[in-house]
């Protein structure tokens, strides 16, 4: 009877741990280009920060070139990250 305990209580943490440690799924969208030309500044920005705004004002930039947007889901928790390039 032990050992069936055991066991089971085994399997019960197993579940449970690997509920909890998901690995994080990230991807790239790209989102906009514009006829600027592309510059040596980055800026990053999350979404509940103020986005591309923030994202541009971050990197110091004026003149928008491109603007990519990172999604990662990571223990069921949804980020969205502008990331923008210009001068």
């Amino acid at each position: 009877m032990r050992k069936i305990m055991f066991v089971l209580g085994c399997l019960a943490l197993f579940t449970v741990a690997s509920c909890i440690s998901q690995p994080a799924d990230t991807y790239y969208e790209p989102f906009g280009v514009t006829n600027n030309p592309v510059g040596s500044k980055v800026g990053e920005a999350l979404d509940s920060e103020g986005g591309l705004f923030q994202a541009a004002q971050n990197g110091g930039i004026t003149l928008i070139s491109t603007v990519d947007i990172r999604h990662r889901v990571e223990n069921r928790v949804y980020t969205r990250t502008f990331i923008v390039s210009g001068e």
